[in-house]
C-alpha cells in the first residue's frame, strides 16, 4: 500500500511567524544558482484544488527534475491488493449493521474488502471522509489524490521524475509504526469511522486540517521538536541524505505530504541548515467549500 506525506522552510523565526500561509516554498543554492519548488500536500485532495493555483503548474514547468515521496501507480497497489487470498474476518468482526454499511459504503471501491487488512480498512474510510465529508475532491475531479496528479502534470511535460522511496521501504515504515494492528484493535475505530460516513451529523472537527489546508491557514511550528512519528522523522532523515545533492544540480519541483515540511526535523529546516535560502511563495486561497 502506499500512504505517505511531506516538504520544507527557512528565514528566521520572526520572518516565519507572518509569512506561513503557503503550501508552496522557493529554496534557493545561491552558490550553484539553483532554484527548487517545494510543495507541502494534503494527498486526498483532488485535481480541481491544484488547478486554482496557478503557481504549482509554472514551478513544475520551470523545473528540470520533479521529486516525489514515491512513484505512485494506484493501479498496480489495488491489483496487488486484489491478488490477496479472501479473508471472512472482516464480516465475522464487524456487527451485521456495521457490514451492511460498510458494503454500501465501498460499493465502488477498486478493492475487495475481504482482502483488506483492519488498519487498511480504516485508512480507507478515512480518506472517503475527506473526500466526501470534507469536499476535498469534487465530483468532476479526474484524480482523487493530489501527489498522483501531480505526477501525472510531470509526465505530461516529460519532466524527468525521481521517487524518494520504493515501495517495499513505504511499507517497511507503514509495519514500523503501525504494527498492522488486528480485528480486535481496529474494529472499534472502523464502526466509529462507518458511523461518522453514514451519520447526518458528522463530526466536522475531522475536516479542520482539511479546511485550515484549504486556506493556506497552516502553522509549521519550525521552533518546535518534532512528534515520535516514524512516519515523518526517519523518512525524512533519509530524503536529506538525497535531497541537497539534488537541489545543488537542478531546478527541482518536490512534492510531499505537508507533515514532513513541519518543525525543527521538517525538510525546509534541514535544508536551510545545509546553506539553503528558503522563501514562501505567496499564493491566494481557495474558495472554501466546507
Amino acid at each position: 500500500m502506499k500512504y505517505t506525506l511531506n516538504i520544507l522552510i527557512f528565514l528566521t523565526i520572526s520572518q516565519l511567524a507572518t509569512s506561513q500561509n503557503t503550501i508552496l516554498w522557493k529554496v534557493t543554492d545561491t552558490i550553484n544558482n539553483k532554484i527548487s519548488t517545494i510543495v507541502g500536500t494534503f494527498h486526498q485532495f483532488g485535481n480541481s484544488f491544484a488547478d486554482s493555483i496557478p503557481e504549482i503548474k509554472e514551478n513544475l514547468a520551470k523545473s528540470e527534475i520533479a521529486i516525489f515521496e514515491g512513484i505512485f501507480k494506484i493501479e498496480e497497489t489495488q491489483e496487488m491488493i486484489n491478488q490477496r487470498e479472501k479473508s471472512y474476518e472482516i464480516e465475522n468482526n464487524l456487527t451485521k449493521k456495521d457490514f451492511k454499511k460498510l458494503l454500501e459504503i465501498s460499493k465502488n471501491w477498486k478493492v475487495n474488502i475481504y482482502k483488506l487488512k483492519p488498519i487498511e480498512v480504516r485508512w480507507k474510510l478515512q480518506q472517503e471522509f475527506q473526500s466526501i465529508k470534507c469536499n476535498t475532491t469534487k465530483p468532476t475531479d479526474k484524480w482523487n489524490h493530489f501527489d498522483t496528479y501531480l505526477q501525472y502534470l510531470a509526465n505530461q511535460q516529460k519532466i524527468k521524475i525521481i521517487g524518494l522511496e520504493t515501495d517495499s521501504i513505504q511499507l517497511n515504515f507503514i509495519e514500523k509504526e503501525y504494527k498492522y494492528p488486528n480485528w480486535k484493535d481496529e474494529k472499534k475505530n472502523i464502526s466509529a469511522w462507518i458511523d461518522q460516513m453514514t451519520t447526518d451529523k458528522p463530526n466536522m472537527n475531522n475536516c479542520n486540517l482539511a479546511r485550515k489546508y484549504r486556506e493556506f491557514n497552516l502553522n509549521y511550528e519550525f521552533d518546535k521538536e518534532c512528534s515520535i512519528d516514524v512516519l515523518v522523522i526517519e523518512r525524512n532523515r533519509n530524503w536529506l541524505k538525497i535531497l541537497p545533492d539534488l537541489m545543488r544540480e537542478n531546478n527541482c519541483f518536490i512534492a510531499v505530504g505537508y507533515y514532513h515540511l513541519r518543525n525543527k526535523c521538517g525538510l525546509l529546516e534541514q535544508l536551510r541548515k545545509e546553506g539553503f535560502k528558503v522563501e514562501p511563495i505567496k499564493i491566494k486561497p481557495v474558495a472554501n467549500t466546507l
